[in-house]
């Protein structure tokens, strides 16, 4: 009862009649109000004594929020998120314990063992003396050696037998990559692209992008929306406040809030497999109004257009006075 202590305080009842799901508070209505922050992690030996600190999740005079929880939940009522491989550790567990075998199985095999038989009384054999590398011969009876040109002289009736682990084992690859395509499949990441090894055709491989660029473009959305937006909303906000930012109607009218909080995050681009083939897509969708120049050059290389046009002009000047 005393180990599970601490872990029981995150859950429970607060003073105020709130319920606390691991440390997050919310109200009758779900909503999460305050935020339980403990200075020690549980179950930490020597460390001070434990104390809890309760943070508002919203400022009482701004409405901002005080702590923004970064967190993946995959059902309505999730206050904790789920870990991104808590679906595939125990696999990843597995695969490294099985390469760490196969590894130690294969060290063994390289080794040259050899294993005497007799027919003599093994109680009246002592250790055998490791003598010298050098290329010798065995003369005593009791001493078996390996090493460069050793020879050893056996007596009548011993035999030599080497062993033969098999290893490693000739599945090893074709498993081993079942099991990651299997982890990429629950990662949403396509095993070419989880291991890093595109063996397959153009086609192939750029599908195996586009499929995992699906999901990182979600969660590069979804970090934006819930990390990078409110972090600029509150910089925002104080640099109004503080009078470093002219922004009229920015606390009076919510349309211009909105106006002003307005923000495009990229990130980095995606990348080329063939510039050619991708470049000539690129240049057909602007040229038929599917795209825009801003938009094709932030997938071909994460730039900006309109400071690549810039820097262009300043460019074909100086070409022109050079000829």
């Amino acid at each position: 009862a005393g180990i599970l202590a601490p872990m029981a305080t995150t859950t429970g009842k607060a003073a105020n009649g709130n319920t606390i799901y691991d440390g997050v508070e919310v109200d009758a209505n779900g909503m999460i109000v305050a935020y339980h922050i403990r200075n020690t992690y549980p179950l930490e030996l020597g460390t001070e004594s434990s104390k809890w600190a309760r943070v508002l999740a919203y400022g009482e005079l701004t409405g901002l929020p005080n702590i923004l929880q970064i967190m993946d939940s995959e059902r309505p009522d999730q206050y904790r998120g789920v870990s991104y491989l808590a679906q595939v550790i125990e696999p990843l567990l597995q695969l490294r314990r099985y390469t760490e075998s196969e590894l130690v199985a294969a060290v063994v095999e390289s080794f040259f063992t050899a294993f005497i038989k007799t027919e003599a009384d093994t109680t009246d054999m002592p250790f055998n003396e490791v003598g010298s590398t050098l290329p010798e011969v065995s003369k005593d009876p009791n001493e078996y050696e390996m090493g460069p040109g050793q020879v050893n002289i056996m007596e009548p009736g011993e035999d030599v037998t080497f062993a033969d682990p098999k290893r490693p084992a000739s599945g090893f690859s074709n498993f081993a990559r079942s099991i990651c395509e299997q982890v990429g499949a629950a990662l949403e990441i396509p095993a070419d692209l989880l291991l890093k090894s595109f063996n397959a055709s153009y086609s192939a491989s750029r599908a195996a992008l586009l499929e995992a660029w699906k999901s990182f473009k979600m969660r590069r959305e979804w970090f934006a929306n819930d990390f990078c937006r409110p972090v600029y909303e509150i910089w925002m906000a104080e640099a109004v406040a503080r009078g470093r930012i002219h922004a009229p109607g920015f606390f009076t009218s919510p349309e211009l809030r909105a106006a002003y909080l307005g923000s495009e995050w990229i990130g980095p681009s995606q990348g080329q497999l063939d510039p050619v083939k991708e470049i000539t897509a690129e240049i057909l969708a602007v040229g038929e109004g599917f795209s825009t120049h801003e938009q094709s050059t932030i997938r071909l290389n994460g730039g900006q257009w309109d400071v690549n046009v810039d820097q262009l002009k300043r460019e074909n000047e100086k070409l022109a006075e050079a000829t």
